[in-house]
Formats: structure tokens, sequence, C-alpha cells
């Protein structure tokens, strides 16, 4: 893929005033500042993008609801390659070639890094390591590994379903479902392990991975949020 090709970081915030402006300077310093940066705010207020320091970023509102979110920022995205950031999420160095590189495999689509947490605990480390092998061998990454597509593949597919929660998973299972290629790459985000901590890391693990079974097996997603709100997240 051709090294000028423009990537669009796409943010959907909920109250992430504490995080947002770090975020945003990872970012910059990880793709260079040729990069678009569009941070969506799904509170009523805009509360987040009112804490923004860079007159640069793009901020919009929008609906509450990452999906929602994410796909608001899509429509408004000018690059080629979209790539969708939980404000708690931090970049390795040189992202934007490693993306780039990604992409350019033969029939790649789509791709995500590698997990990390910013906790050196065993229990973390165990939880990280699990994760990477299940999204090895499944190619179905989660939403706070930095998923990134082209653009024109995310239209084509008819972006993030409308659905609380397993946004991500449903919409890594269509491509997966298209036959398409998902890069996972070795090099590592780190990403925030305070909802782990909120809720003890084990307890969350296992609520995880719970809530990853009962949808395989069908359940509602709307059940499932309820669920996860019911366990200690809010978000």
């Amino acid at each position: 893929m051709p090294i000028h090709t423009r990537i669009s970081i796409i943010i959907p915030v909920f109250n992430e005033q504490a995080t947002i402006n770090s975020c945003l300077n990872n970012v910059k310093a990880c793709l260079g500042n040729d990069c678009e940066i569009i941070v969506v705010d799904g509170s009523i207020n805009g509360s987040t993008n009112i804490c923004i320091e860079d007159k640069n970023i793009i901020k919009i509102c929008g609906q509450a609801g990452r999906a929602a979110q994410m796909n608001a920022g899509a429509k408004m995205a000018t690059g080629e390659i979209l790539l969708f950031l939980h404000a708690d999420t931090i970049l390795p160095p040189n992202s934007a070639p490693l993306i780039r590189e990604a992409l350019d495999a033969p029939g790649a689509a789509a791709g995500a890094f590698s997990l990390n947490f910013d906790n050196n605990s065993a229990t973390m480390r165990l939880i990280s390591y699990v994760g990477n092998i299940r999204t090895r061998i499944e190619r179905v990454p989660y939403g706070d590994q930095a998923p990134f597509i082209k653009k024109k593949t995310f239209l084509e597919l008819g972006s993030y379903p409308l659905i609380p929660i397993m946004e991500d998973v449903e919409f890594f299972r269509n491509i997966k479902r298209k036959k398409l290629e998902i890069v996972i790459l070795k090099e590592s985000v780190t990403t925030s392990a305070r909802r782990y901590k909120q809720m003890g890391m084990i307890r969350g693990f296992l609520r995880n991975w719970l809530l990853r079974i009962l949808h395989l097996c069908g359940v509602s997603p709307f059940t499932l949020k309820k669920l996860y709100s019911d366990n200690g997240d809010k978000n």
C-alpha cells in the first residue's frame, strides 16, 4: 500500500475527559501529523470534546453507543484506511507503516494489533496471553485491539451493526464469512486494565468469556448488554 495512503483514526468516547488528550498525543506520535483524527463524543453535552486541546482534531457529537459512534466517524472520514481506537488504548511506535504493510498483503481486508495491558501482574499477563491465542485462532479481534480496515471494504460490508455490545465480534465474523483475510499483527497495543481492576481481574476475565460463549449460543446482544452492565460496567 502506498506510503502516502491516509489513515483516519476514529475514537468513540463517553466521559473520557481524563484520557483523551494523552490518547491524542499518542496517536500523533505513532501515526504522524498527516493522519486524520476524528473524536465522536456520545455524551449528552459533549463533555469529552470540550476537553480536547488540539484545535486540528475533528470533533463530532453522535448518538451514544460505540457502534453508532464509530459509524458516524467512518462516514465523515476522508482516509483510505480506517483505524478504530479506544481512548484508553496506546498504539505501538511506527503504527502507520505496520498498518499499511498489513493491508498490502494479498487478500487482506482488515487487521488488528495483539493485546497487552498496562498492568504487569501475572493475572493480566495471563489474560492477554489467552486473549491473543484466541484472536490468532479465530481471527476475530476485539475493539480494544485497535482494529483497522480499508474504508472501501468497511462501507461494502455495511459498517458496524447497531447493537449495544459485541459489534466488533459481529463485524469481524462478517468479514470471515466473506472469506476476506484478517491480519493480526505481532506488535501489541497497550490497553488500560481499569475495568478489570474495578470489578476484579479474575471476575472480569470470566465475565467476558461467559458473554462471548452466550453470544456464540445466540443470546441477544441486548440481553448481553444488560448482563455486562449488571456486572459492574455501565459504559
